[in-house]
């Protein structure tokens, strides 16, 4: 495959076998081998111009662009490979190339790979601990083999366009037979991660609900169980959040765990910190319960996702509130509320935002609980934003972000632990563009949110604590 610009040239070739690809560099061209040492110091020896490392903390900080990238036997060792190809693509540059060597699935070679036979069956028994709802930890080595439909859908999500399977998947293979190849290739080029970006056509509006419809239809369910109680909030027609009438105004973020801020609002704190906000981001929690955390030092688990929140903050512009209360032990208690209070008499905010009060996540209710109390106790009166994450809102407002699409994936990006778990860049863009479509009818991202005044608030957080047992 041969990838051209106007002032640089990569060839990738195939050698004798899959993880033998030789690169050509030309006029200048920069190449990024990711691979396990063995195959590393050969992939070295023949592109002794390419930036060549051997693990993914090796990633941090490394400058982009690369005009082409090849994964040989690391991808299938990393316990999330997803996460590993959404880094080398935040890496290429638009119109980059990527080849990526794994194990098939579809070989026999499959069955005789004993380190892979016990990662399978590692894999179902976590499902059942899932099941059951056991406490054991199963973390162990993976060892993977890839589908080749599967990995394709994969990196398609990803922004990875003509994607074509090479040698080990087809016919003609190294062994002259598919089924008994140890190793495939597939290569891709790289595009805009989102429609609409650099580019990037906009999907058809049926295809965005149908996807819509089917990953959100849970949140959906959550929403409609709050509006059974409040039915006076009923979706009506929702108006448009305008950023340049939020000059002067003073806005407090709470977020139970890092990156829900960002998730939930993290377009909009774009627009309104550029329009002159001041911002201040309220963590109380330190997720230290996240799955890619386990198994790691409690001091290590108690800081790290604090510490990307501050990377965050910093990146906005925004001021730093950290709690650090322990993840999932978030409660509604007098101490929690004299702290908020404490903090809305101290920044005065004019506008909060917090989580929607129909989200089912504990953390969540509770922070929403803590805030209708705390109101009742600061001598302001602040307009409330609800904000969607593992619920939809009624929305009665909304805020345009496609021109902060790009700027709010490099922020997520940020949030390392959380993105290596779940693809929120993702997850935000099937949400926000289908809000676009629900709530202006084209296409584009807006983030949704129920407005109310402080006093309505502190009656709906109060009532809805009330009657959450009575929601199925």
């Amino acid at each position: 495959m041969s990838v051209s610009t106007t002032a640089r040239q990569v060839s990738i070739a195939p050698g004798p076998e899959p993880a033998g690809a030789v690169l050509q560099l030309e006029r200048g061209a920069r190449v990024l081998l990711m691979a396990d040492p063995r195959r590393a110091a050969g992939l070295k020896a023949r592109t002794p111009g390419a930036t060549v490392i051997t693990s993914l903390a090796s990633l941090d900080g490394m400058q982009a662009p690369f005009d082409a990238a090849v994964i040989d036997g690391l991808l299938e060792h990393e316990r999330w490979d997803r996460w590993v190809l959404q880094r080398i693509h935040g890496l290429l540059r638009n119109g980059g190339s990527l080849t990526v060597v794994v194990p098939p699935l579809t070989s026999l070679a499959s069955a005789a790979d004993l380190r892979f036979l016990a990662y399978a069956a590692r894999q179902l028994l976590v499902r059942a601990v899932k099941h059951w709802r056991a406490g054991w930890d199963l973390v162990g080595p993976v060892r993977r083999r890839y589908h080749l439909a599967g990995l394709v859908r994969k990196m398609e999500s990803l922004g990875y366009t003509q994607i074509e399977p090479g040698a080990g998947w087809g016919k003609e293979t190294i062994a002259g037979d598919r089924w008994l190849a140890q190793r495939a290739t597939l290569t891709a080029r790289k595009t805009a991660s989102m429609p609409g970006v650099q580019g990037r056509a906009w999907p058809e509006e049926h295809l965005v609900r149908r996807r819509y419809a089917e990953q959100f239809a849970g949140m959906r369910a959550a929403r409609q169980a709050w509006l059974s109680a409040w039915p006076g909030f009923a979706p009506q027609t929702a108006r448009a959040l305008v950023p340049s009438e939020w000059r002067n105004a003073r806005v407090l973020v709470l977020s139970p765990h890092p990156d829900d801020e960002l998730i939930g609002c993290g377009g909009t704190l774009c627009r309104i910190l550029r329009a002159g906000a001041e911002v201040a981001i309220l963590h109380a929690t330190d997720g230290r319960r996240l799955e890619s955390l386990r198994g790691l030092p409690l001091e290590f688990r108690q800081t790290v996702r604090l510490e990307e929140a501050a990377r965050v903050a910093a990146a906005l512009g925004a001021r730093l509130i950290l709690w650090r209360r322990e993840d999932g032990r978030l409660r509604c208690s007098g101490d929690a509320i004299a702290e908020l209070s404490r903090v809305l008499r101290e920044l005065r905010p004019t506008h909060v935002f917090t989580p929607f009060l129909g989200d089912r996540h504990a953390d969540h209710q509770c922070l929403s609980r803590i805030l209708g109390e705390a109101i009742a106790h600061a001598p302001v009166e602040p307009w409330v934003l609800q904000y969607e994450v593992w619920s939809l809102v009624p929305a009665n407002l909304y805020c345009g972000i496609t021109q902060e699409a790009q700027e709010l994936e490099r922020l997520l990006l940020l949030y390392e632990r959380a993105m290596q778990v779940e693809d929120f860049v993702h997850f935000c863009e099937t949400r926000n563009l289908a809000r676009a479509f629900e709530l202006t009818g084209k296409p584009g991202y807006v983030e949704a949110f129920l407005c109310t005044t402080g006093v309505d608030y502190r009656r709906l957080a109060g009532e809805t604590a009330n009657n959450l047992a009575e929601i199925p």
